[in-house]
């Protein structure tokens, strides 16, 4: 198994109004055997709290490379847990 860092684009009900909902990008850590087994993980979880992943937009295994504080204490909490499928935060973005 491998630590992946997973960029997603995702589809989310709106907070404000539950019938309407926002796409945006979403940074994901998560242990995996794949690239597709990653993003299959991550579509069972996303689809368990109502949310619709769209796209893998990029996936890496988790290297030394250096981060910024947001991913890194992502990286640490997934570090930990083998279980672990930690959401960054949620960037929306408007579609007309």
């Amino acid at each position: 198994m491998e630590m992946w860092l997973v960029m997603t684009e995702i589809v989310a009900p709106n907070r404000g109004d539950p019938a309407a909902s926002e796409i945006g990008f979403m940074n994901i850590t998560t242990w995996a055997e794949s690239q597709e087994t990653a993003g299959a993980k991550i579509e069972k979880y996303l689809e368990s709290i109502g949310w619709h992943l769209v796209s893998i937009e990029k996936a890496n295994v988790i290297g030394e490379e250096e981060y910024g504080e947001d991913v890194s204490d992502m990286i640490e909490r997934t570090r930990t847990n083998p279980n672990a499928i930690i959401l960054g935060t949620f960037h929306t973005y408007k579609t007309n």
